[in-house]
């Protein structure tokens, strides 16, 4: 083992500690204390775990304090005389093999740690800076801490350079944050700027720009989805074609203006007679307009475009000095199962609008169920 004596000087005999005059008792008990304390204190090495060291020094303890068998051997220590011999030249090459296991092994850790130290350095350089200034400060600090570390500086001194470079790289990482945070709020308004922007852009894009209804693009999908829904759920749904009586006569006779005005005014009529959030009302075209009433079931559409009629008789705008008086024409037509597709749909409802124009305008006629 490696306490084993394997030194070339010649032995010296054994000296036995109840005759030699340099030794007392008490240097005895504190030789054995040593060792104990040393056990106890010990930590692994190579090949060799602090466990077995802690048994090594006891007994060498026990060998120094009541002669046991010193470790390696089981013979006994008594002399010719009957004393018992202590074996002080191996106990000191125990000691002289263990602390140079222990020199090496603290060496080569040292060693170790400031190679990762040496990579981590690199590492770090390239990874923690962004912009000039932090990597002026950050190269700086790291390679003042490599050349501590490889003047083999104490730890002492490598912890202080450690702990510096740690402190610059918490406020840049600080600063860091709060720029990022910074910027993912002018990111994050910017954001919603655009959804607004972009929802507003669609918005118009489905809109009449002259009564701000919804155009018959918006119609045509809007048509699309309550027919599906409409024969999923089977619950009531009206369509409503709306054309303005004789609205030609008012572009001819006062310009398209004037036509204009009445469009709006009966747009806005529309709406208010149509409130629900659930109505949907779209210019078709022209002087035609569309609504459709879900959940609203063939009487009660009726009664609503009875009212639209009535509203509209009253409105007569003033445009000039002229009182812009209209009527308007409405057909409805219900949904039903018997509807393959929209288009059988709405031409139920365009053949009553157009019954009411041929019965003489100003009133509502209601499509039959096929």
């Amino acid at each position: 083992m490696f306490w084993d004596n394997k030194t070339d000087q010649k032995p010296t005999a054994p000296v036995d500690s109840s005759t030699s005059p340099g030794i007392a008792d008490p240097a005895l008990d504190a030789t054995g204390a040593l060792l104990r304390i040393w056990g106890k204190y010990a930590f692994d090495l190579d090949q060799l775990n602090s466990n077995t060291i802690k048994d090594l020094c006891e007994k060498w303890a026990r060998h120094v304090l009541i002669a046991a068998p010193c470790p390696g051997t089981e013979s006994d220590n008594t002399n010719a005389s009957g004393r018992a011999d202590r074996n002080w030249l191996g106990l000191r090459e125990f000691f002289t093999q263990l602390r140079k296991r222990e020199n090496a092994y603290v060496t080569a850790s040292l060693k170790d740690i400031r190679q990762v130290l040496g990579d981590l350095i690199n590492t770090l350089g390239k990874v923690l800076v962004e912009d000039e200034e932090e990597q002026t400060e950050i190269v700086d600090q790291l390679n003042h801490l490599k050349n501590v570390i490889e003047s083999n500086a104490s730890l002492d001194a490598i912890k202080c350079e450690a702990m510096q470079v740690i402190s610059a790289i918490g406020r840049i990482a600080e600063s860091r944050q709060h720029v990022h945070h910074t910027v993912l709020e002018e990111l994050t308004d910017k954001l919603k700027s655009m959804r607004a922007e972009l929802s507003a852009a669609r918005r118009e894009m489905e809109l009449d720009a002259l009564t701000q209804l919804y155009n018959r693009k918006a119609f045509d999908q809007q048509l699309l989805r309550i027919f599906e829904l409409g024969r999923l759920s089977s619950q009531p749904v009206c369509l409503l074609m709306v054309d303005i009586d004789h609205f030609k006569q008012i572009n001819d006779q006062l310009g398209h203006p004037a036509g204009d005005l009445v469009l709006r005014q009966f747009a806005d009529c529309c709406v208010q007679t149509f409130p629900r959030r659930s109505d949907f009302v779209a210019r078709y075209g022209g002087e035609e307009f569309a609504m459709i009433l879900q959940e609203t079931a063939m009487d009660a559409a009726g009664m609503l475009g009875e009212r639209l009629l009535q509203a509209a008789r009253n409105l007569c705008p003033d445009y000039q000095g002229h009182k812009l008086c209209f009527t308007v024409s409405v057909g409805i037509a219900e949904l039903s199962v018997t509807d393959e597709n929209t288009s059988s749909w709405l031409q139920r409802a365009d053949s009553a609008l157009y019954r009411a124009k041929q019965g003489g305008r100003d009133r509502l006629v209601k499509g039959l169920n096929i």
